[in-house]
């Protein structure tokens, strides 16, 4: 039963308040008022949704339930250490011996490489111990024209189960696809910088069949024990059977991205972190701030009537838990729809692993109790920094000292329009706040969205014509000595720094298709000297004169040189000298090479080992920056839309401050666009500030996140922002100010003149 509202006087004696009941909803003494301001802040549309959940969440889960698949599924097929070849097979029962003496587990790998006119296909020999395939859909090969192939080309290509693929003239049927440990970023080859799943791709078949495609290769794998001695088994390899390559797990990208990858899902994490849910907990606080200071005359009476000043903050304090409440949930039920779907537009960069994305009930009860305090908090603090006001200055709406800021400038010379504009502005800070903050999100993540396209494009256009105008790269699979027309004959070799791989690529002082300019815009001297390429300068913190010292995979030798200069290559990891100083280094024959550069396809036969094309550069990284472009513009849209739901909110507020002032121009006669001119425009000033200092930010963002992007990947990434993506983003920011005020317009419009005769009277 509800009982009427009573105020106790000083004196002691009651008497009822009807007028202030009239406006009121009647409640017991500790729940009064409540939906009527709740009412008010929920009007306020959009600011009850906002929460950490749906970005924080999202970015955490990638990084857990990626590296957890990625450690169980390496645990589960029994991920090599390392694969290395030979110049000298290994015979097949000196392999059991070997494990035993070193303590390894040791497996000789089987596979063909096959060139179709549209596609490129490796078929292994299924190995027994070491980089087992996994079939994750249909089921495995058990007749001679069947195969099963890695999944991430299945779903590019659209490859059903019960389809056909034609491999050296022969239809296979195709059962089944797969997931390897050693291929779940898929690359061509092992130094390769992008992936390629639109023409390469794995098959197994059964052994029968894959014995009657002909000859093939061989590589070996191995597991290294706890106790293994690595150098000595790696040197007895060397010294028994010449080891021609050595890949340590730790430098194949094919199994590092998904660590590496984690890693920047880690820091998305923390960056939107550190923007979006901060930023937009103030923006609320701060309305929250204001509608309290809307309640200022109510409060001021209610406390004139003998309530308590705690009652009064706990009112409020209840108050302000509404948006941190159903944000939370509106947030939490939002999260849990899209999380799984937007969660694997993250992993569209690895082969497509079943991972399951769930929200941890511990993240979204933090995104709604860490919110929900603030604002109480918030709510708290500005109720009891109002009672401490004068009750007459409170009933006057006036205990916040805006009687003094209310008289700045009205003596100063200047049309009254401006005048009033920043008195506005200077009487408001927190609703001057929530448009600078509207403005400066939007241009921040629009502006971080169209960077990092426009730099992906950067490398796109620069990936191919830094490395140097060839067309082709060809590594031999043997040293040659005889010389090739129309084409920069170049030795090739690999070496090993803490842990991770860089190529040596010796040329002649007179090469035409290796780029060789240095950063300063000469010519490198690389007949007498060592130069380093910038990525691999940024990569080893390295500069003109700094000593270098690095390891022969293959023999173990330590190696040391000084730094002449770098060259311009944002895209590979190199250091570039002359033709003898790197066959020197490699302990190879004056006259011998083992690489080719041409603008021309070359006919080399079964000479070549691995062949790479400028297309294939531009093509792989075109993939990557597609597979994110859909990440990319909705991180734009989102901008957009907190743009728009900020900027209404602060025009809102404008509006519902100036009720009076709009009813009594009016009366004095103004039209509304005079009225919005002088009231609803004044924000036109914040706008252009908070762009600017938006795009300064979201600039500097990703200058640190390509730091570190650029350290991960190997690959320079430069800053770079068009000034059509400049253009675009004002472009973007005003439209939603625009929207913002087209909206709130009409509210203004419906604004009745005899609002300020009523104040008046009252």
């Amino acid at each position: 039963m509800k009982r009427l509202l009573t105020i106790r006087t000083i004196g002691g004696t009651e008497h009822p308040i009807k007028g202030i009941i009239e406006k009121l909803p009647c409640f017991a003494d500790d729940i009064m008022f409540v939906k009527h301001i709740a009412g008010q802040l929920c009007s306020d549309s959009l600011i009850s949704i906002v929460d950490f959940d749906t970005p924080v969440s999202t970015e955490l889960a990638r990084a857990k339930r990626t590296t957890k698949y990625g450690d169980e599924f390496f645990e589960k097929n029994n991920l090599e250490d390392a694969t290395f070849t030979t110049y000298v097979e290994i015979p097949d029962e000196k392999i059991s011996g070997i494990e035993d003496k070193y303590n390894v587990t040791f497996e000789k790998e089987h596979f063909i490489n096959i060139n179709e006119d549209d596609y490129k296909v490796r078929v292994f020999k299924a190995n027994k111990k070491i980089d087992l395939y996994e079939v994750v859909d249909g089921e495995d090969v058990s007749k001679d024209d069947e195969i099963v192939i890695s999944k991430g080309y299945a779903v590019n290509q659209n490859i059903k189960i019960g389809d056909k693929i034609k491999i050296k003239g022969k239809e296979y049927t195709v059962t089944g696809n797969f997931l390897r440990p050693d291929y779940l970023y898929m690359l061509e080859n092992s130094d390769d910088t992008y992936k390629n799943i639109t023409t390469f791709f794995l098959v197994y078949m059964t052994d029968s069949a894959y014995e009657k495609l002909g000859a093939n290769s061989c590589q070996y794998k191995v597991v290294y024990g706890k106790d293994s001695d690595v150098n000595s088994f790696r040197k007895y390899i060397n010294e028994q059977y010449k080891i021609n390559s050595y890949l340590g797990r730790e430098n194949n990208q094919r199994i590092t991205m998904v660590d590496d990858q984690a890693v920047m899902f880690l820091i998305m994490a923390y960056v939107f972190l550190f923007t979006i849910p901060l930023i937009t907990v103030a923006l609320i606080s701060v309305i929250i701030g204001r509608k309290i200071k809307q309640e200022q005359k109510l409060i001021g009476t209610l406390s004139a009537l003998g309530y308590k000043n705690s009652t009064l903050i706990r009112h409020y304090s209840v108050l302000a838990m509404i948006p941190g409440l159903i944000g939370g949930i509106l947030v939490t039920v939002v999260t849990k729809i899209i999380q799984q779907p937007f969660g694997e537009l993250g992993l569209a960069d690895y082969e497509p692993m079943p991972v399951k994305f769930t929200l941890p009930i511990h993240i979204a009860i933090i995104g709604m109790i860490i919110p929900t305090l603030i604002y109480m908090l918030e709510a708290a603090h500005k109720v009891s920094k109002l009672l401490k006001k004068d009750t007459v200055e409170m009933l006057n709406k006036n205990a916040d000292g805006d009687s003094k800021i209310k008289h700045v400038l009205v003596g100063k010379k200047g049309k009254v329009r401006n005048k009033f504009a920043m008195r506005s502005i200077l009487a408001n800070p927190g609703r001057s706040f929530v448009v600078f903050l509207g403005a400066f999100l939007g241009a921040l993540m629009i502006t971080v969205a169209f960077m990092f396209i426009d730099s992906i494009n950067n490398v796109i256009d620069k990936g191919s014509t830094g490395m140097g105008t060839f067309k082709y790269e060809y590594v031999l699979n043997k040293l040659k000595t005889e010389k090739t027309d129309d084409a920069d004959e170049l030795v090739i070799g690999k070496y090993e720094h803490d842990g991770s791989t860089f190529s040596l690529i010796g040329a002649d002082k007179d090469v035409k298709y290796l780029n060789i300019e240095t950063i300063d815009g000469e010519r490198a001297d690389i007949e007498n000297g060592f130069y380093v390429t910038n990525v691999m300068a940024y990569a080893y913190k390295l500069k003109a004169g700094d000593e270098f010292s690095f390891v022969n995979p293959t023999t173990m030798e330590e190696k040391k040189i000084k730094i002449s200069g770098i060259i311009m290559n944002d895209s590979q990891k190199l250091i570039v000298c002359g033709l003898d100083k790197a066959r020197e280094l490699l302990g190879w024959q004056d006259g011998t090479y083992n690489g080719l550069l041409s603008v021309k396809p070359l006919e080399l036969g079964d000479e070549i080992s691995k062949t790479v094309t400028c297309e294939d550069i531009k093509e792989q990284m075109q993939t990557i920056l597609t597979e994110m472009s859909s990440i990319i513009y909705s991180l734009a849209v989102i901008g957009a839309i907190i743009c728009i739901a900020s900027l209404y909110v602060s025009v809102n507020m404008l509006i519902s401050e100036n009720r009076h002032n709009i009813s009594m121009l009016k009366v004095l006669g103004l039209k509304n666009r005079e009225i919005n001119r002088m009231i609803i425009d004044v924000n036109h000033i914040i706008i252009p500030f908070g762009i600017a200092v938006g795009m300064i930010a979201g600039y500097l963002m990703m200058v640190v996140v390509f730091r570190i992007y650029s350290a991960i990947e190997g690959v320079l990434y430069t800053p770079v922002i068009n000034v059509k993506s400049i253009l675009l983003t004002v472009v973007i920011v005003v439209a939603c100010y625009v929207i913002s005020l087209v909206i709130v317009r009409r509210k203004a419009e419906k604004v009745d003149m005899v609002e300020s005769l009523k104040d008046n009277r009252e």
